[in-house]
């Protein structure tokens, strides 16, 4: 059997009061006459809008190769430091190769 605390209580009450004033704001705007119409009208339009807004944001996020600019900054950083990275690296092996290049002939001197 569950507990139920006295918070729980009262936050499920004031969730159950949120909801149900909401519906009732949004019946209440949905069968108003005469100027409800255009409210109505208003009101499906404002939410197409944000339909449209939340599902951009969607396919931005979801798309791998999306065309926004930060996306082609940050793909071109990427590949700087790539290239870089590749730059270092061969500028140590040919270090590393100097160095065992001169350390071979002395050690091959001293035999």
């Amino acid at each position: 059997m569950k507990h139920y605390t006295l918070s729980n209580i009262v936050r499920a009450g004031a969730w159950g009061l949120i909801a149900g004033v909401s519906a009732g704001f949004a019946v209440g705007l949905l069968l108003a006459p005469g100027e409800g119409r255009k409210l109505r009208r208003r009101l499906v339009y404002q939410l197409e809008t944000l339909a449209n807004r939340i599902g951009s944001v969607v396919e931005d996020f979801s798309s791998p190769e999306g065309d926004s600019e930060a996306r082609r900054t940050g793909n071109r950083l990427v590949e700087d430091a790539e290239e870089e990275a590749r730059r270092i690296r061969n500028e140590i092996d040919a270090l590393l190769g100097d160095a065992r290049g001169a350390s071979s002939p002395s050690s091959e001197e001293e035999r």
